[in-house]
């Protein structure tokens, strides 16, 4: 199998981006030698979100930082890329230009979260045993905010209440993820909830289901636009679409608990110097219903539905 893991990087992302990049290293002896790694990220300087000439730190520096962390990536199949012309760039170009013929699965991980050197296997090996047409694969959680999201956290996490969630102690979570003896398994969700924090989507879902609109730029919610229709296709449609839940492989958030704001992205941010520019989720969040009915003639007259 040809799998795809995506990385869009925003410059106070990148001591992050070296965290997971060097937890990959590690985890590339657990993967099955018949799959192939493709690992694409993009570092995103746009002159359009930045005003560089305004900035403390030189984009230099972030260049220097990102060809250095790439290393941590040897062994994998590597496209890496460097966007800092002068207009709006996002993880949903990136999306677009991920597109590969021949990858049979994609894979979002968001740089700051913490996994387990075993999970990247375990969600591939899962996958090959999926036949449904359209499907996702999560990792548990620990507790989070509301109770939208119990169904994804982990047994031994769901006593801490709701507005504790983020003063959980990393490093007690990782000794238990470490240590965990529960075997993992596969799970079909009731319901679609995902993030993009560490999720597989096979090729039909990432490629045709929810594709990028020509028309999509910079960042967008592309994960809650994905939930809602794909609710809409199961429920209105019966279309084979399922969410599964990888059951006793963990992710969380590094920058919580002692270490909330400590770990986070204000020591390079402060520095930098951001244009004006129109809130990118409200933009995308009022087109919602314009949105939805391109989608919809387009999963018409494409068979999705």
């Amino acid at each position: 199998m040809n799998i795809k893991i995506i990385f869009h990087l925003m410059p106070w992302e990148l001591d992050f981006a070296e965290l997971t990049f060097e937890k990959l290293s590690f985890v590339k002896k657990y993967i099955n030698p018949e799959d192939t790694i493709y690992i694409q990220s993009t570092l995103n300087l746009s002159e359009y979100i930045f005003d560089w000439n305004q900035s403390s730190i030189p984009k230099s520096f972030f260049i220097g930082k990102y060809n250095n962390l790439l290393n941590y990536l040897d062994g994998y199949k590597v496209i890496s890329n460097i966007y800092d012309k002068d207009e709006l760039y996002g993880h949903l170009d990136l999306q677009r230009e991920s597109l590969q013929q021949n990858i049979d699965y994609y894979i979002s991980i968001c740089p700051d979260m913490y996994f387990h050197n075993h999970l990247l296997f375990y969600m591939i090996e899962s996958a090959k045993k999926i036949n449904d047409k359209y499907f996702i694969i999560t990792s548990e959680t620990t507790q989070l905010w509301d109770y939208t999201w119990d169904e994804m956290v982990n047994k031994n996490f769901k006593n801490i209440n709701y507005k504790d969630w983020n003063k959980q102690s990393p490093p007690e979570i990782v000794h238990f993820i470490e240590n965990n003896n529960d075997d993992p398994f596969l799970e079909k969700m009731n319901q679609f909830k995902y993030a993009g924090w560490f999720d597989l989507y096979n090729k039909n879902f990432y490629e045709k289901f929810i594709p990028i609109m020509d028309d999509w730029h910079g960042y967008g919610p592309w994960d809650f636009f994905g939930m809602n229709i794909s609710s809409f296709a199961k429920t209105k449609y019966n279309t084979n679409i399922e969410q599964y839940i990888l059951r006793n492989q963990i992710i969380f958030e590094r920058n919580m608990g002692v270490f909330e704001n400590k770990l986070n992205s204000n020591l390079y941010k402060k520095y930098l110097k951001l244009n004006n520019i129109p809130d990118q989720r409200k933009s995308f969040e009022s087109k919602f219903q314009e949105y939805f009915i391109k989608w919809h003639n387009y999963a018409i007259k494409n068979n999705i539905l």
